[in-house]
């Protein structure tokens, strides 16, 4: 595929969105509003957000990537480093300013029937709490401060889903994973409540979860497991519209075999090597060149530079018309 041209300039920092203190988990804030954390304003002053991607067409910009040669980024659980939290909004941030298009986080259910930002069963790993997040409710875990991947203890807390759709929209493209006991159902009702399905890509683990999430809402972006072409026919025999799927090739290298059939049938791919970028022998070119739309990377600054991907991405969409509403 052709590479397409790079264009200059990275999307800036993102101001603080709203200032209150954390001291009150029994009566968590507003979900349209996130407080301003002392950990928060550490990293200020930022400036303003240019929330460049607000209304975009998911659909329309990952067909343009196809096309043009483009590898987008997808920061793994919102690409967490020294200093930010894994599924925190902060991490987010810094992410989307890097360069990612993509932010995945994962999300579980608590026992109020509130979805909060948390990969783990529990909230031992990332907070300095402890339990199960379906026997706590939000209030609860919300009491806990996170923790980074070192170990550092931060002064921010776990993000309400409602709270960190609303920092992302316009920064990024929201990738939902889920945890524990949510379910696609429960999960695409809150997605629908905040108006949000042209602006996520929902992650699935098996075909019939596809199938499914594609009856009760067709016009989502769906990421789906896809070992082999087989796989495409059976999603397409049961009535899946293929323009609504990415193709996740698993961990490891990419296949470029794959995703060029994958592409003749319009479809985008997307795979990740966390592995090799904790040993230290990730080759960011090498994987884009296999063709891959989302790459998805826990090193968002390293596989910025190596792509120059927020640029391109940025190009990318200035010569898109279809996929800019």
């Amino acid at each position: 595929m052709t590479p397409f041209p790079a264009r200059a300039s990275l999307l800036p920092l993102i101001a603080v969105l709203a200032a209150c203190g954390p001291d009150a988990p029994e009566a968590p804030p507003p979900p349209a509003a996130l407080e301003l954390r002392q950990d928060e304003a550490a990293h200020a002053p930022r400036e303003a957000p240019e929330r460049w991607l607000a209304g975009v067409d998911v659909g329309a910009y990952l067909d343009c990537a196809r096309e043009q040669g483009v590898t987008f980024l997808s920061a793994h659980r919102a690409g967490p480093r020294p200093g930010f939290a894994e599924n925190d909004h902060l991490a987010m941030l810094e992410s989307a300013a890097d360069g990612a298009v993509f932010i995945e986080f994962d999300i579980g259910l608590t026992s109020d029937d509130r979805l909060v930002l948390m990969h783990d069963r529990t909230i031992d790993r990332t907070t300095t709490g402890t339990g199960r997040v379906e026997e706590m409710n939000f209030g609860e875990i919300a009491a806990f401060r996170l923790v980074d991947n070192d170990g550092r203890v931060l002064e921010g807390r776990a993000d309400e889903f409602h709270e960190f759709m609303t920092a992302v929209d316009g920064l990024a493209i929201a990738q939902l994973d889920l945890k524990g006991s949510l379910t696609h159902a429960r999960l695409m009702r809150d997605v629908r409540e905040l108006d949000a399905l042209d602006r996520v890509l929902v992650i699935t683990y098996r075909l019939d979860q596809v199938i499914a999430l594609h009856a009760m809402a067709p016009e989502v972006m769906i990421s789906a497991g896809i070992r082999s072409l087989d796989d495409l026919d059976a999603l397409e025999e049961a009535g899946v519209d293929l323009s609504r799927i990415v193709a996740w090739l698993g961990l490891g290298d990419g296949d470029r075999e794959l995703d060029a059939a994958l592409a003749e049938r319009g479809v985008e791919t997307s795979f990740g090597n966390f592995r090799a970028e904790r040993d230290g022998s990730a080759d960011y070119l090498a994987w884009a060149a296999t063709g891959v739309e989302i790459l998805a990377v826990d090193d968002v600054p390293a596989a910025a530079a190596a792509l120059d991907a927020g640029a391109r991405a940025r190009a990318l969409l200035e010569a898109c018309p279809a996929a800019r509403n």
